[in-house]
């Protein structure tokens, strides 16, 4: 095998975003030079100056681009559990938001009128789940935040989160 099938070879096996876009438009920037100036050594030169801001440039958006997906994502997986929601889940909810916190203690959760069956109910579809308080005293009830979140935006209590 010649360096070239071997240098074609690991090009196009690349699984790297930034890396893949780096040499593309470094190839094309090269390739344009030496179509204009007809000379291959400034032609390379540039190509291999290039490549490593093109791969930091499309790195970071791709990365970016990636982050604000994943994001999307979470948000419409939390929608879509909020609205298979049943009512008494519903009102558990509603309990947090308007406690004003994601996060309730046992006691806390014991003196308002919420029905066990959606604690349960929200403890089972992994929405809610106990945890410590950070001093490691006391026992709480935590609600998954993208979901509490979503219940602030349905009851109005967040309208900048929509």
């Amino acid at each position: 095998m010649s360096t070239f099938d071997k240098w074609a070879e690991r090009v196009y096996a690349e699984t790297d975003f930034g890396r893949s876009v780096a040499t593309s438009t470094a190839g094309l920037l090269g390739l344009s030079i030496y179509l204009y100036r007809g000379d291959w050594v400034i032609a390379a030169f540039s190509s291999i100056i290039f490549f490593p801001i093109a791969r930091v440039v499309a790195s970071a958006l791709h990365s970016k681009f990636a982050e604000s997906t994943e994001q999307k994502a979470k948000r419409k997986r939390a929608e879509d559990l909020y609205a298979r929601l049943s009512k008494d889940e519903k009102e558990v909810v509603s309990a947090f938001v308007q406690a004003g916190g994601c996060v309730l203690t046992w006691g806390q959760v014991n003196r308002l009128s919420i029905p066990s069956a959606g604690i349960e109910s929200l403890i089972q579809r992994e929405a809610l789940w106990t945890s410590m308080t950070a001093d490691g005293m006391r026992e709480t009830f935590v609600l998954d935040s993208e979901v509490f979140d979503i219940g602030q935006v349905k009851e109005g209590e967040c309208p900048l989160l929509i």
